[in-house]
This record gives C-alpha cells, structure tokens and sequence, in this order.
C-alpha cells in the first residue's frame, strides 16, 4: 500500500475508492473519520479540500492533523467496517485546473521579474500576493503567455527528485524543505515544489483570466481564474455586459464608451439641478425673519447635503435659535436635522422622538431622524418642544 496520503496527489484523476475505517469520533459539528488509506485531498497549501461522501455519509472537509487525515462528516462510520468513497469529481477537477494555472501565472512572473509568490489562496476566486510590483500592462503580457502555453498543451511533469538532484535544482518553494520533495513542472513555464493535485497537461485548463490587481504591501496581489472558474465568470461577464449594452442601445464592444457618455450627461444634470437648489435655498433664507427662536421648514425631493447647508444658513445669516429642516419621503413621513448653536439638542430628542413616533439621536449641536406624522402636526410638536427654550 503506498504512503497514506500520496494517492491524492499521485491518481489525481481516480475519484472512488474503498478503505477500512480506523476511527471515528465525534467533534463539535458532527464527527471525522481516519482511513487506512484515501483519495480525498486535506486542505492545505492554499487550495480547498476535497468532499464527497463515504459509504451513506457526505464529507463536509478534510484536513491533516499529527500525520493524519481526518474526514469531516455528518454520519457516524463503524470502525473496521470498509467504506466506499466518492470524490466530488467537478469539484476536484476544477481545483487541479486551478492549482495548474496559478502555477503557470506564479511561474511566469518569477522567470520575468523575479518576483516570489509569497500568498496564495484558492476560494472563490485565486489570490497571488507577489513581493514585487506590475504594471497592467506586464499583467496582461504575463495572462497572453499564461494561455499560450494553455494552448500548446504542454505535460504537466511531476519528479520526486533524490536530495543531492534536489540541491543543485533551480525550484520555487515558499520554505525549506527536507525529506521526499515533489516537484511540479511546466514546460517553458515553472518549476515548483508541491503537494496539490494538478492536470496531466495544460491543455486542460482551457483558460486563464487575470480578474483584476492591486498594490498589497510592497508588491501586487492578483485575482484570477483558470479552467471551469474562468469560463463560468467570462459568461456572467458577458452577460452582464450584454444586458448593459441593450440599456444603453450600444455595441457590446463600445459599452464603455457609452457608460462615460452616460456619466458625463448624469453629472452635467447633477450641477443643473444644485445650481436651482442653490436659487431655492437663497429664496428660503431671504423669506424667513432674522433671530427667531425656531425656524421649521418642511421641503421635498432635497438632498441630505442641502438639508445641512440649509440649516447651517438658518443659524449662520439669519441667527436662528434652533433650525429644523424637514424633507418629506411620504404623505405623512419625513426626515429631519435639527440643529442650534446655543442649545444641548439631545435632551429633546426623546419627547420628539415619542410624540411622532420618530426615530434618531446625535450630538449637542444637532439631532438627526426620521418622523412619521403629518406635517402641521410636526410642526406644532416641534413649536411646543423647541418653540420656547
């Protein structure tokens, strides 16, 4: 029998097995079983593990712990008993698709720019962290390789190389190593010490997509996808961009375009429409009288920016005691900022709060909310509250 927790890596394609059941035992969320032997890959080195399911009990996780892989599920597994297990097939295959493209893209960047893979994760989508910086552009050269060598197929080789081959072998790894070394080869591409499972030649993949980068530190990080992953997202994508394209009557290949078009017009109308709020504001300021003791205005369809500037001219140029301004969102509901520079509005934000089934809070110098009720009886609360402090 060979070493319990090679043959996930070394029959990567084989997906059903039978193994005796050494111990199961119950955990906090359920139980984990300990094979003789088993096909299910542990998590670790950044890619994802294995499920499926053994005999009639599905296996949620696996992991390693003190040289033992440990099978998470949710059905208790009779010790001594022989097991079938069931690898989920799409699941794996998609991970070596991935597991091998993160390989060619890490390996191309380091044979290009020296640069170390130095953080990598595999969930939803494939996090790099490189410890040395790209431009979009050497990105994008690196993605063009990266699928060229998809293209020509390439056999993905593995070599357990003798420790004296070992020491003058140019490979990546991310810590020493000591004992049995696997390498995994890229032609053209990488060189790189691991334990994950992986296709038989490139070809497989199908596809590489660089998603997207961002500084991380004093390098880049990398978002990307490769195999069954990529294609999935270049669909959705697609999609998307379909369902935009007919919003905007525009080309598939010109939404951009239209998108800035669209933006420009939305803020050339955004400008138009705070040059009238302005007009609107200096109509309010020039009809209210000047010191009196609460101003109350209600408006409607103003923005939370112009409530505040409203309320700050009230204090400021008309030297009110205590401003509300009110913006109506239903027949009988607002919203409203109440602000003063003399009074400790928190006090009053209670008995307000309580008589127009109002909610908010805030500082000394001004409350915030909302109030459900009609407008005269807001005001007239608001009067009997605030009216004579």
């Amino acid at each position: 029998m060979e070493e319990m927790g090679e043959r996930y890596y070394l029959h990567p394609y084989d997906y059903e097995f039978q193994a005796r059941v050494i111990e199961c035992r119950k955990t906090k969320k359920g139980w984990e079983a300990a094979l003789e032997d088993t096909l299910f890959y542990p998590e670790g080195g950044g890619q994802p593990a294995d499920t499926g399911v053994l005999g009639d009990v599905h296996v949620l996780d696996v992991h390693r712990k003190d040289d033992v892989i440990w099978h998470e599920t949710d059905g208790f597994l009779e010790a001594g008993t022989i097991v079938t297990g069931k690898i989920d097939w799409e699941r794996r295959f998609r991970h070596m698709q991935s597991h091998t493209g993160e390989h060619i893209v890490s390996g191309l960047i380091h044979r290009h720019y020296g640069y170390d893979n130095v953080g990598f994760h595999m969930g939803k989508e494939i996090q790099i962290d490189f410890n040395g910086p790209l431009t979009g552009e050497q990105i994008r050269e690196i993605e063009l390789e990266a699928n060229r060598i998809v293209m020509r197929n390439e056999a993905v080789i593995e070599t357990f190389p003798s420790a004296e081959e070992l020491a003058v072998t140019d490979y990546r790894s991310k810590k020493e190593l000591s004992g049995k070394v696997r390498l995994i080869e890229v032609p053209d591409a990488d060189l790189c010490a691991c334990c994950g499972t992986h296709v038989a030649r490139t070809g497989e993949i199908g596809i590489i997509k660089i998603l997207r980068h961002e500084k991380h530190k004093d390098g880049v990080r990398i978002y990307m996808k490769a195999g069954l992953d990529a294609l999935d997202e270049i669909m959705v994508q697609c999609d998307e961009n379909r369902k935009i394209s007919a919003e905007l009557s525009a080309e598939t290949n010109k939404t951009h375009a239209s998108v800035v078009r669209l933006k420009q017009e939305i803020e050339e109308k955004n400008r138009t429409i705070y040059a009238m709020t302005e007009m609107y504001l200096d109509t309010i300021i020039q009809e209210t009288p000047d010191n009196a003791p609460l101003v109350c205005i209600m408006l409607e369809g103003i923005s939370r920016q112009a409530l505040g500037k409203l309320a700050e001219r009230l204090l400021e140029e008309k030297h009110a005691r205590v401003a509300a301004v009110l913006n109506r969102t239903q027949e009988d509901s607002c919203t409203y900022l109440i602000c003063s520079r003399s009074v400790d509005l928190r006090s009053y934000v209670k008995p307000l709060n309580n008589a127009l089934h109002g909610r908010g809070g805030g500082k000394p110098e001004y409350i915030q909310g909302s109030f459900q009720a009609d407008e005269e009886t807001i005001r007239r609360e608001l009067q009997k509250v605030l009216g004579t402090i």
